[in-house]
């Protein structure tokens, strides 16, 4: 029951009806960056509740994994004489990390053995995300440029730090919305398949008080 409850947490944002680049007899087939965003809600959760297992969980899931940090620009920074930024620090989550938070929530009461087994296991071979880090001030917004493959299912999320609310709108080359997530959360994940090879539009908005730096991920 916890760990369904946990995966509940995941933020899906409604797929729009205007968006006229989509393959609609596409099925979905969620992958890495669905994933990855559950396996960060169930850490954080396993922290949060002191709960050994629900964060071993969130380990395996992460061993499934591999992610890799890819610098990209803004919108903004690709026109001429752009201001120079520092990059903001990206710091994924590990499957070691994770596991060493769960040998200390568990201290060899329960789950030692098990926490040890999930060490040792290799997994299956792990599914590849692209990750991005930006930080957003409080009431600005920031547009991604991003390429998909037509045909294929594509996933792209944010990923805040939960000191603000984030909102995401993703719009296919001609203006349509995909996706829009306006909620009060700063995660959200949109998924697709575009009918022909483009270009989507990834607009990130803080609509919170502070400044919030958020992880862009996509398959």
């Amino acid at each position: 029951m916890r760990l369904t409850l946990a995966l509940l947490l995941l933020t899906t944002p409604a797929l729009a009806q205007d968006a006229t680049a989509l393959d609609p007899t596409a099925q979905a087939e969620p992958g890495a960056v669905a994933l990855y965003l559950q396996a960060s809600q169930l850490y954080a959760l396993g922290k949060q509740a002191k709960d050994p297992l629900v964060v071993v969980t969130a380990a395996r899931l992460i061993r499934s994994l591999t992610l890799t940090d890819t610098a990209r620009l803004t919108d903004t920074a690709r026109l001429p004489d752009p201001v120079p930024a520092a990059p903001t620090p990206l710091t994924p989550l590990d499957a070691s990390t994770l596991l060493a938070t769960a040998r200390a929530l568990d201290a060899g009461a329960n789950y030692a053995d098990l926490i040890e087994r999930v060490s040792r296991d290799l997994g299956a071979k792990p599914k590849a995300l692209t990750a991005t880090a930006s930080t957003l001030p409080p009431g600005k917004a920031e547009t991604w440029t991003l390429n998909f493959y037509g045909g294929s299912y594509a996933e792209l999320a944010i990923l805040g730090d939960g000191r603000s609310n984030l909102d995401l709108t993703v719009r296919d080359a001609t203006g349509g919305v995909i996706c829009v997530d306006n909620g009060s959360a700063d995660t959200a994940i949109c998924g697709f398949t575009l009918r022909d090879n483009g270009a989507v539009k990834v607009t990130v908005t803080n609509a919170g008080d502070a400044p919030d730096t958020y992880t862009l991920l996509t398959n």
